[in-house]
């Protein structure tokens, strides 16, 4: 079958991708303890770029000073050898991939139980997440990246300002949604200062929170508008993973918003639809649409098959695919499914076995690996993989 949808070239502000296929962000504990970039992490990327992804999204880096176990970091010059090697290396093995970078700011939590809040932020600390930020990009655009993302979905900083749950009572939350767009509309306007009109700048929000209190699409779709208006380069919608509805921890262990409902809608599972996000997108692209932008709308959450993904793009209710346990299963899952090989692609089972490796702070491997395997064999076919967990369909 052939995909023309989904293998039309995108542009935005000056890069063109040559397909819609996106890789969305997700943690790989590859990174040193401390967020160093490490060889297996780099071995896992230049396996991805080999796939023939219009986009890959590297990691979430954090921009904040402080400790993130495992987690990649640009919050220092100290790492910039090791960010600037990981994109050398990626467009060594693929020159057409367009590498993009995750930037977030992520809430500070302990094993006493104790996790940070908005509303625990004073007025006076908030230009500092704004800095974080201009600093994170200031790094990105010196490591050679091709765009960058800012973080604003899921559990952390920016993402609870957006969110109905944020309860600060002055001109940064409470119920008017003016208010908690105000410090997200700082950040992006801060880092579209510093990086100028030539390099893209996209942003990630949930399309819904998935929990009580929280969003729903009726304000993300009026987020999404609103940074279309202010210039933003695509809308990655994702859902889910608040801390609101996360169960109390056991004694010794932080908060994981992965936990509750909020967490499992994230990353739908295999009881769950293909497609379960794809209606947060349809009436998001909607509102964007219908306001006179015409800014891309990606969306994720367990699309697995290539005719999926196309009849998404085919019907309007995306721009573009985003795909993250898809390609940790099968890095190859895009040059496959444009040479016509749909079914030596080795699916997703949506066990969601990746992440709840990611929260022990174990390596994140897909279930479907040989043992020893931190990335995907090449080649890799189906007839090589462990059986899937749970059934496929």
């Amino acid at each position: 079958m052939s995909y023309e949808k989904l293998f039309t070239p995108v542009t935005m502000r000056g890069i063109t991708a040559p397909n819609r296929v996106h890789r969305t962000s997700m943690v790989s504990g590859l990174a040193t303890e401390d967020g160093f970039v490490t060889d297996e992490l780099i071995k896992r990327y230049e396996r991805e770029a080999k796939g023939g992804t219009g986009t890959i999204v590297v990691e979430a880096a954090v921009v904040l000073a402080s400790a993130s176990p495992y987690n990649l970091r640009i919050s220092d010059d100290r790492f910039l050898p090791g960010i600037t090697d990981l994109v050398k290396k990626m467009r060594e093995a693929n020159p057409d991939v367009k590498i993009g970078v995750q930037i977030m700011q992520h809430l500070k939590l302990s094993k006493t139980g104790w996790r940070q809040k908005v509303e625990d932020f004073k007025k006076e600390d908030l230009p500092k997440i704004v800095e974080n930020h201009v600093e994170g990009v200031k790094r990105v655009i010196k490591a050679g990246f091709d765009f960058v993302e800012i973080h604003m979905a899921h559990a952390y900083a920016l993402s609870s300002f957006l969110s109905l749950a944020n309860k600060r009572t002055d001109e940064y939350g409470g119920k008017q949604l003016a208010n908690r767009m105000r410090l997200p509309i700082e950040v992006y306007q801060a880092v579209r200062k510093e990086v100028g009109e030539n390099f893209p700048v996209g942003i990630r929000i949930n399309g819904e929170d998935f929990c009580i209190p929280g969003s729903t699409v009726l304000q993300s779709s009026q987020i999404a508008k609103k940074f279309a208006e202010l210039g933003a380069d695509y809308i990655s919608v994702s859902a889910g993973s608040r801390f609101e509805d996360a169960p109390v921890p056991e004694k010794d262990h932080p908060y994981d918003p992965m936990s509750g409902y909020s967490g499992h809608r994230m990353s739908p599972e295999f009881w769950m639809p293909d497609g379960t996000h794809v209606h947060l997108s349809e009436a998001i692209k909607k509102t964007v649409n219908e306001a006179g932008y015409t800014t891309p709308v990606i969306i994720a959450g367990k699309i697995r098959d290539p005719k999926h993904a196309e009849e998404i793009l085919a019907s309007g209710k995306a721009d573009m695919i985003g795909l993250c346990r898809a390609l940790l299963a099968d890095p190859d899952w895009t040059v496959k499914a444009k040479e016509g090989r749909d079914k030596e692609i080795v699916k997703c089972a949506a066990c969601n076995w990746c992440l709840e490796a990611d929260a022990r702070y174990e390596q994140v491997k897909c279930s479907r690996y040989p043992e020893g395997y931190t990335s995907a064999p090449d080649p890799w076919l189906p007839n090589m993989a462990r059986p899937a967990q749970f059934p496929a369909e």
